[in-house]
């Protein structure tokens, strides 16, 4: 599996033996580059590298990477700024002091289409789309 992890921190330790070929990226911009030319299954992106335009990027990744999927990472992120990331195409978010617990698992998980979010969260998604039906927007 190709996995591409955007962080201007220090490399996650979780990720460090997986059984994957891992890129890192401390800047944005090559990593865009990166994700291009990789076509990484999968993309770890540090919330922090890009901040409140965090999804505004996601789309950019996603537009250059159709086919990965994303996993936002970072710490004290606000649930609205996460429900920003899914809209744009994140598949989930993970808390990045925890990401070492449940590296395996949310690899796993995520390789087979799933989402990677809190119930809550999921709660939040499924409130959203019934307000879209209420106002006779189709999903």
């Amino acid at each position: 599996m190709k996995i591409l992890v955007i962080d201007n921190a220090e490399q996650p330790d979780a990720l460090f033996g997986f059984n994957a070929d891992v890129a890192y990226f401390s800047d944005e911009i090559q990593a865009l580059n990166a994700a291009e030319q990789y076509q990484p299954e999968l993309i770890f992106l540090n919330y922090l590298v890009r901040g409140e335009q965090t999804p505004e990027y996601i789309q950019l990744l996603l537009d250059v990477a159709g086919d990965s999927k994303l996993v936002v990472i970072g710490s004290d992120t606000s649930e609205d700024e996460i429900f920003r990331c899914l809209l744009t195409g994140a598949k989930g978010y993970q808390d990045k002091q925890q990401l070492p617990h449940y590296i395996n698992k949310l690899i796993q998980v995520v390789a087979q289409g799933e989402a990677w979010i809190s119930r809550k969260m999921v709660a939040r998604v499924l409130d959203t789309i019934w307000q879209f039906n209420i106002q006779g927007i189709p999903a």
